[in-house]
């Protein structure tokens, strides 16, 4: 996944969000990613807005923040 980041590098901001524990999230990157994928913590205010009902799911915003996809699962990021 992160090999596919870098082509969207130039023309998106990527930030995951982890729902689940801090410590353990950050053991998982540390362990699993070189580093290139920026990692945040959603809050249920952000579940609540985006309507976060199940993950993973890709959402994409435009730049006023505005939702322009939406997509549950596994993606390919060859589709932008």
């Amino acid at each position: 996944m992160e090999a596919e980041l870098e082509n969207l590098e130039g023309e998106y901001d990527v930030i995951a969000l982890a729902h689940s524990e801090y410590t353990p999230t950050l053991e998982w990157v540390k362990e699993n990613l070189k580093g290139n994928l920026r990692i945040g913590f959603s809050t249920p205010q952000l579940r609540d807005y985006f309507k976060v009902v199940g993950q993973p799911i890709t959402i994409v915003l435009d730049t006023n923040g505005e939702i322009i996809f939406r997509d549950f699962g596994e993606i390919k990021f060859t589709n932008f």
